[in-house]
């Protein structure tokens, strides 16, 4: 979230993959796309029906194309047999390449790039005819507000989603009934400012080298996060989505602390404790589970120390490579998709 307007777990064998290049396809006639989004697909050679579909968002400042091989995702669809879905942010909507996750117009049901969103699932279910029942998303950034929102939005139409380096849902508001400050940026300054305010974003802005405009995420009870995710979904789903949050240590553009503030949503939504069973260090990153009564796990979380604002990666990786370090894509010694695919349990 390079942001708005300033630019700015034991692996099964078959996720042990090889990362060649593939081009992307574009997926048209979707609908009607308020949004005015554009979308892309990779689809294995003979993928069977009823496989699932994981939907991609990339972050600011990117296209699809930067967001496929680069994070592993195109070998991993391709290695378990998995059809994926690009939307794709269009410049005439935001200059930096975000999805508007932040906008009322275009973080509801039914309206804007949500809306597109979900237009473009529903043709990937009948052109593609993926099951309907193992749909999932993930995120980078804006992405990762993006994928909050469609799971707040929609939690019945998606089986799983994954946050990497993302804000809670509903975070873009004042933090009371008299919020000089975010009233201030809404009013004064360019889209998307008094989002990065009230959101914890450190906007990508050359004016400021001094970083007087750090922002933090404002601190809300788990009572309310909760309830701005279920003013969205109107009610409980049967099963919400499976969630996988990431987060680097070291991030400089989304303050780390937003992974406590989506913990604490998406648990208390749940009605899940947040006294989970002591982390475990997995190739050097920390993972907490936190499970439901039945003791199943239903959120992960993973934090890397001293990781910046990016999708981790394994670009040398035994026996085989996980994407490749690029713009917003960096080497952890960790390959998140693969942890993910695994979370959701893609085998």
């Amino acid at each position: 979230m390079h942001f708005p307007c300033f630019r700015a777990l034991c692996l099964p064998p078959l996720l042990l993959f090889a990362q060649p290049v593939f081009a992307l396809e574009p997926v048209t006639d979707f609908g009607s796309n308020p949004g005015a989004l554009r979308a892309w697909e990779h689809i294995p050679d003979d993928l069977p029906a009823d496989r699932p579909l994981v939907v991609a968002l990339h972050g600011c400042d990117m296209q699809a194309e930067d967001f496929d091989t680069e994070t592993g995702l195109t070998a991993m669809a391709n290695a378990l047999q998995v059809a994926l879905l690009f939307p794709e942010q269009d410049d005439d909507n935001m200059g930096a390449l975000c999805f508007r996750w932040h906008d009322p117009e275009d973080n509801r049901a039914g309206v804007g790039e949500t809306a597109s969103i979900m237009q473009m699932i529903d043709t990937m279910r009948t052109r593609r005819q993926v099951d309907p029942a193992r749909v999932y998303v993930l995120g980078l950034s804006a992405g990762g507000g993006m994928a909050a929102t469609l799971i707040a939005n929609h939690p019945d139409r998606f089986a799983g989603a994954a946050i990497i380096a993302g804000v809670p849902y509903g975070c873009n508001r004042a933090s009371g009934s008299f919020d000089w400050r975010y009233d201030w940026y809404e009013t004064f300054w360019p889209d998307g400012t008094a989002a990065s305010y009230a959101c914890g974003i450190t906007p990508d802005n050359p004016l400021d080298p001094f970083g007087i405009f750090r922002f933090q995420i404002i601190d809300r009870s788990p009572d309310d996060w909760a309830g701005y995710v279920m003013t969205a979904a109107g009610q409980a789903p049967s099963h919400w989505p499976l969630l996988s949050l990431w987060q680097g240590l070291g991030d400089t553009v989304v303050d780390p602390d937003n992974l406590r503030e989506l913990t604490e949503q998406w648990t208390e939504v749940q009605g899940i404790g947040r006294d989970p069973a002591s982390p475990e260090i997995i190739d050097g990153a920390e993972r907490t589970v936190y499970r439901d009564a039945s003791g199943a796990a239903r959120i992960e979380t993973w934090t890397i120390e001293g990781f910046d604002h990016a999708v981790p990666v394994d670009a040398d990786g035994e026996p085989a490579p996980c994407g490749a370090a690029a713009a917003y894509v960096a080497d952890a010694g960790i390959c998140a998709v693969r942890r993910i695919a695994a979370f959701w349990g893609l085998e």
